[in-house]
């Protein structure tokens, strides 16, 4: 590590103009949640191997930001070189920047690996001790990194309308008349989630991700694939080609995005009229042209639309400024908002899921009983003995995870997890987003709580289901916080509210059975989840985050309930389900908004030994009991006799 950063000290020094100091964020090209290995640049920098986080290096202190997901995972991770700075406590990285670096300081980053918004936003702070943000025209920590990771070269692959539910050129009709609307002759699309989902493809170049490297252009006449053409098989390219979608090279897009500004990008390869756009096109005063093309008198239609929270700075920098729209997405909603065949989808992937769970639970519990005498997952006394059993037989959180992932790949159209399994035992539990190494995890314990949040890749569907238990005697203060947390966690779901109400608003919910001890959690409550896409999907989101304002739930999306608490060096709890949003058929409509709810769409049992049912309401454990009896009469067909007969006993009614 401290080799890295001399290295990059020394590039610092000798670049044009000498660079003061050199941020590495987390995300790659497409401002990407979780990223190929060959992206992980500031894992590599920083040892820190979380999902979310920004490193600074200047040329004496190297920093590292994070949020409160991770504090107690960077704090382990960070050698002594490394300075923690907490997202929410510590000043955010662009004031930190203002105030310490000085006067005139060149800040270099990659204009790739950041998104317009941030760009902007931390040119703003600079400007007030004339600082400048410096666009390096190479990355610098590839040119440090001798052994990085090739670029991935997986296969395209096309994603059947079966289960996409909407054509190619049915979401390039509606995309185009939202161009028109916003005055717009075309648009950069740069999410990979977008690219996929617009084009009904997927792909594996991130792991967890069914996505593909790519960029997209649409214009109001043309469709551009950014991608290496390597990737595409002869029935991807035939695909392509019926869907009126031009392939070009990924590298390509930073010319492309040149010639698109001064609009000079043509389809010049193709005259026929691409998927999804009529040739009684109607012009921005209403009236159709007759042979599809705007005429240029009445064009008014001359921005591009950029994304300012997923397009990166590089290609922004390549456009007109002033001919630039600068606007959330179409495609972030519109992918949101669940068809019906995804809805359907969604639901069987959930259930079959649900079965992995339920049959990963009834083995853990055999298990824990067999090798540890452990009271197990209905019993509570304390266990027998730890050490009873050769090494062979002990189960670690990785062996146990693994165990999970077996179950779920004897299912229907899965594909893979949908993010690495968070199973941790005891104070791992603690670490919000902790993730087990083979080499240093730890071993089950039947005397600690075991928290397991995970999730799978299905053909129909993403799932992300968490769950806590114990095997042996829980302490009355951790079943009082698992049953706040449980209590949180059914206000929210069973939460009724006005058309136009936001996810900032509901998070409350969830947090004031908590809040009754003094006790809370230190991330967001719910956030969308893709339909086998990514696990984590905008624009929606339940959270005390003020960026959870922005975007009012509506019927057909899906979006988690995760209520958590967690006791640094000692447990943590978190219980999660996916609901969807649906019509909420109140009794009466007041201002006629119409009224929302939720159904729950994960199956599997909460654990009654954990809950101190004295602090449950009547209507809490009417809902506790409903939920359990639709458990056991959905599961019970994908499960053999005795799985059917513990989940029978895990689902029995608790007594009002």
């Amino acid at each position: 590590m401290a080799d890295t950063l001399a290295a990059l000290r020394s590039l610092m020094s000798s670049h044009s103009p000498p660079l003061h100091a050199l941020l590495v964020p987390s995300e790659d090209y497409h401002q990407s949640e979780y990223v190929s290995a060959r992206d992980k640049r500031r894992d590599f920098v920083s040892g820190f191997t979380g999902s979310a986080g920004l490193a600074l290096i200047t040329m004496n202190e190297a920093l590292l930001w994070t949020d409160g997901r991770y504090f107690l995972q960077a704090a382990q991770q960070l050698s002594e070189q490394w300075k923690l700075m907490r997202m929410g406590e510590d000043p955010a990285v662009d004031i930190w920047m203002a105030d310490n670096l000085p006067k005139d300081a060149a800040i270099g980053v990659d204009p790739w690996c950041i998104s317009v918004d941030t760009a902007q936003k931390w040119e703003r702070a600079f400007a007030k001790k004339q600082q400048k943000l410096v666009q390096t025209p190479k990355n610098l920590v590839d040119e440090v990194w001798k052994n990085q990771p090739p670029a991935e070269t997986n296969p395209v692959i096309v994603h059947p309308l079966e289960f996409a539910g909407r054509s190619v050129a049915d979401k390039l009709k509606k995309l185009r008349e939202k161009l028109v609307k916003e005055n717009s002759r075309a648009m950069i699309i740069t999410a990979l989630d977008e690219v996929a989902w617009l084009y009904n493809v997927r792909g594996t170049d991130v792991s967890y991700s069914p996505v593909v490297h790519a960029f997209a252009i649409v214009t109001l006449d043309s469709a551009f694939f950014y991608v290496d053409k390597r990737k595409l098989s002869s029935e991807a390219n035939s695909y392509m080609k019926e869907n009126g979608i031009l392939v070009r090279d990924y590298g390509e897009v930073s010319s492309d995005a040149v010639l698109l500004a001064s609009d000079q990008l043509t389809a010049s390869s193709s005259n026929k009229t691409p998927a999804g756009f009529s040739r009684n096109t109607e012009s921005n005063d209403g009236k159709a042209t007759g042979n599809g093309a705007i005429p240029s008198a009445e064009f008014v239609n001359d921005l591009i639309w950029v994304d300012p929270c997923a397009c990166c700075f590089a290609l922004y920098s390549k456009l007109n400024a002033d001919k630039v729209l600068l606007k959330q997405s179409p495609l972030a909603l519109e992918k949101a908002l669940k068809n019906p065949v995804e809805m359907e989808g969604l639901k069987k992937a959930h259930i079959r899921d649900g079965a992995a769970v339920v049959q990963y639970l009834a083995w853990l519990d055999k298990q824990m009983q067999e090798s540890y005498g452990a009271s197990g997952y209905f019993a509570e006394a304390e266990s027998l003995s730890k050490n009873k059993l050769k090494d062979a037989k002990r189960l670690t959180e990785v062996s146990a995870s693994d165990k999970l992932e077996e179950f779920r790949a004897s299912k229907e159209n899965f594909r893979g997890l949908s993010f690495p399994t968070i199973s941790s035992v005891g104070s791992n539990a603690a670490i919000i987003h902790y993730s087990p190494e083979a080499e240093t995890c730890a071993e089950l314990d039947p005397d600690k709580i075991y928290l397991c949040d995970s999730g799978a890749q299905y053909l129909d569907g993403t799932t992300d289901i968490t769950r806590t238990v114990h095997f042996g005697k829980p302490t009355p203060h951790e079943k009082a916080c698992y049953t706040a947390v449980l209590k949180g966690h059914i206000s929210l779901g069973n939460a009724r509210f006005p058309n136009g109400t936001n996810g900032y608003a509901l998070d409350i919910l969830a947090r004031t059975p908590l809040w009754k001890y003094g006790l809370d959690y230190r991330h967001g409550t719910g956030h969308g989840i893709g339909s086998y896409l990514n696990v984590h999907e905008g624009p929606h989101q339940i959270s005390f985050r003020p960026s959870a304002q922005n975007m009012p739930l509506q019927v057909s999306m899906t979006v988690t309930d995760e209520p958590g608490y967690y006791e640094d060096g000692n447990f943590g709890i978190r219980l999660e389900n996916v609901l969807i949003v649906k019509e909420g058929n109140t009794k009466f409509n007041f201002g006629d908004k119409g009224y929302l709810t939720f159904e729950h769409i994960t199956w599997a049992p909460y654990q009654k030994k954990l809950i101190d049912v004295s602090l449950l309401a009547p209507e809490e454990i009417q809902w506790l009991n409903d939920y359990h009896s639709k458990c056991s009469d959905i599961l019970a067909p994908y499960l053999n006799q005795s799985e059917v007969e513990w989940l029978k006993k895990a689902t029995e009614p608790v007594p009002a």
